[in-house]
């Protein structure tokens, strides 16, 4: 590897790990929201989305009008990108504020990096085979590794409601149809674009919901400089970064160095928010990300 290779791979590496760093940070500054300022998660993902789908949306009309708008002509593409929007851009963005609002933020942003292991599942059904012996070993530590983040360690106790389970692993859920949906419609009309159309769709959809007008909560400089940080930094420019990472290092080692997220939700979770983990959350987090780390890899069939 040249001089100049291995700068735009460390480029590339770097500009993975500042959105996983600022998604992680969003999840704390969300948590905050929610259960000190009394804001609805439904609101701020209907802000969130048609924001950032507005200035994602900008940049592509600036750099390619034609694209950008003809993809509306094409009734197929039309209707996945609505799909895509719903059940998959909208979908994650919703459950999981709402499982942060039932629980905390590393706590729902573990369960949502569960998503691997139904990837992994859909893969082998669709590729019509058995795991990989990585793969199995990879669902064996997320499995134990979440028993232990949701009973520390005593089976008849669940540590969280079951309520924020429950949106935590439909989190997990939209996070894997989030991954593996869209991967056609991008390759044919390009990440940014896609994205930021599903945006716009998924805030338009949830507006007639939740209307972003209709404010509940208390606003001060501090929860507005949050709701500020979690729509501008932690999703239209982190997301901008990460589509760019992705074109220098691939989406196998972006994905990978964007797994900090966890560990910067609990951190800047245990700085900010007083919130105290147990070792059997670190222990129980550490198989998940491990999981993580393992999937990372390419496999091959024995």
């Amino acid at each position: 590897m040249n001089e100049q290779n291995l700068k735009t791979k460390l480029l590339g590496a770097l500009l993975a790990l500042i959105p996983g760093i600022l998604w992680g940070i969003s999840g704390v500054f969300g948590q905050y929201l929610f259960q000190q300022r009394g804001i609805t998660p439904q609101w701020l993902v209907t802000v969130r989305l048609l924001v950032s789908g507005c200035l994602m949306l900008t940049i592509c009309l600036f750099n390619n009008r034609k694209m950008t708008l003809i993809i509306f002509r094409n009734r197929q593409a039309t209707i996945k990108l609505i799909i895509f929007a719903l059940f998959g851009t909208m979908a994650v963005q919703l459950t999981y504020f709402v499982s942060i609002n039932y629980s905390n933020a590393p706590t729902a942003t573990i369960l949502q990096y569960l998503f691997p292991i139904l990837v992994v599942a859909v893969s082998a059904i669709q590729q019509k085979r058995l795991p990989y012996f990585l793969e199995i070993i990879a669902v064996f530590l997320a499995v134990i590794g979440t028993i232990l983040l949701v009973t520390h360690g005593n089976l008849k106790v669940l540590n969280i409601s079951s309520t924020a389970l429950i949106w935590g692993l439909l989190s997990a859920v939209a996070m894997a149809f989030y991954t593996m949906y869209p991967g056609q419609l991008q390759k044919q009309w390009g990440s940014s674009i896609v994205i930021g159309w599903s945006m716009l769709i998924g805030g338009i959809c949830l507006n007639t919901l939740y209307p972003f007008w209709q404010f509940s909560g208390n606003l001060d400089i501090k929860a507005v400089f949050f709701i500020f940080f979690i729509v501008i930094f932690a999703t239209f420019i982190s997301f901008y970064l990460y589509l760019v990472s992705v074109t220098m290092i691939g989406a196998t080692y972006a994905s990978l160095f964007a797994c900090i997220e966890p560990l910067s939700s609990a951190f800047f979770s245990v700085l900010w928010l007083d919130l105290n983990l147990t070792t059997m959350d670190y222990l129980g987090s550490s198989l998940i990300l491990l999981m993580m780390f393992l999937l990372a890899f390419p496999h091959k069939s024995s």
